[in-house]
């Protein structure tokens, strides 16, 4: 038998120490795992974190963008409008308020077709009609009616409004005021026209003068060749178509003054001198003889042509109550630059000597004064009136300006 005391239970210490290695690299396992899934949590953290930073800067993006186009739609001057698919007002900017005067709170549900007449309103419902087919914006130009009910002239510019599927939700109208454009292209048109206008008026000009003209003035020195050789009675017929020639001739020289000048009055100067004489045929019983010499209508200053129809009224009017005349001729001459000169002639009576003071006459020395110019009223040895009223045009002109 053994020694007693080296005997001791058994208690497994031996199969402990046996698989400790084996518990450690489990341990070891674990620790590793561990801190791979903390590595790859760490790397999800980061990359959620750099998507936030991602989406907080297009969100900033996209948030800058809408302010950007606030801002335009508020300080445009164009009226920027909205609409349902009814075509009822939805957002109205500052610019539409400014244009059409509605404000937002008044227009906002109210059909869009109240800010146009007829002929608008067709033409927009053309243009969204066109939208739903082939959501193409159309443009066209049209009139808008504003709250005074008075219409301005605008470039429309209607679009497609449609949800993230592309549903259409409503319509978007830009109306542009284009006033001062249209009144541009008129003045251009009528510039173009006008001209055409003197090209023409050049052309006949030139007609008149190298063909009218000359055969007028041959025509009169062939008469003046067959004068000579007669006497009597044919020989004064001849020479008074001579005369009429001539005057025919002066006629048509004013006329080339006159087409050569642009911007001609509605009524000219001639007109409302043929005009008065008109007015006097009445009261004399025959119509005066008118005629013009130099460019009558371009090198009158409005004021100055006032004055020069007063005294031919007044003259007119004296040679009806006083003269007794049978004939009465109207000359009016210009140089231009230089001076006008109004003569009214007829074959009465002539001046009575008992006659001494004359407000009608006294006021048209007072008009020749007034503009620097002579007045005077005599009666020739072969009788009659000659009334003569010269003004220099220098002398008109500072009048009229100062």
């Amino acid at each position: 038998m053994g020694n007693p005391g080296s005997l001791r239970p058994y208690d497994g210490s031996d199969a402990s120490d046996h698989d400790a290695p084996a518990r450690d690299a489990s341990q070891q396992a674990e620790s590793a795992h561990q801190a791979l899934l903390i590595t790859e949590l760490r790397q999800e953290l980061e990359d959620t974190n750099r998507g936030l930073i991602a989406l907080h800067t297009e969100l900033e993006n996209v948030r800058l963008a809408e302010a950007q186009l606030a801002a335009i739609v508020t300080a445009s001057d164009d009226a920027m409008v909205s609409t349902d698919t009814d075509c009822r007002v939805q957002t109205w900017n500052p610019g539409a308020q400014r244009l059409l005067g509605h404000a937002e709170q008044d227009i906002a549900g109210q059909p869009v077709d109240i800010l146009m007449p007829d002929a608008a309103r067709a033409a927009f419902r053309t243009a969204m009609e066109q939208i739903r087919s082939d959501r193409r914006a159309h443009s066209h130009q049209s009139r808008w009616r504003r709250a005074d009910l008075t219409e301005v002239d605008v470039a429309v510019g209607v679009s497609a409004i449609r949800d993230a599927d592309g549903v259409l939700i409503g319509y978007c109208a830009t109306a542009r005021d284009i006033t001062h454009e249209l009144a541009a292209q008129a003045e251009l048109a009528a510039a173009r026209a006008d001209r055409e206008v003197m090209a023409e008026r050049d052309r006949i000009a030139r007609d008149l003068h190298d063909m009218v003209i000359q055969r007028v003035f041959g025509a009169g020195l062939a008469l003046q060749g067959t004068a000579v050789r007669l006497s009597g009675p044919d020989a004064d017929r001849i020479h008074t178509v001579i005369d009429e020639l001539d005057a025919t001739i002066g006629e048509l020289r004013t006329a080339i003054f006159d087409l050569h000048q642009p911007n001609q009055k509605a009524a000219s100067l001639r007109a409302q001198i043929l005009d008065e004489t008109g007015v006097a045929h009445d009261r004399l019983g025959f119509a005066p003889t008118v005629q013009f010499d130099g460019p009558v209508d371009a090198a009158l200053p409005d004021a100055t042509a006032a004055h020069l129809l007063a005294v031919l009224r007044e003259a007119l009017s004296n040679a009806a109550r006083h003269a007794h005349a049978s004939a009465v001729t109207v000359s009016v001459t210009v140089q231009a630059g230089v001076a006008l000169l109004l003569e009214v002639t007829d074959n009465g009576r002539g001046l009575d000597p008992a006659v001494t003071r004359s407000s009608g006459l006294t006021n048209l020395r007072r008009r020749a004064e007034k503009l620097g110019g002579t007045f005077q009223i005599t009666s020739p040895a072969t009788g009659g009136t000659h009334l003569r009223w010269r003004i220099p045009l220098s002398t008109a002109d500072s009048a009229r300006t100062s």
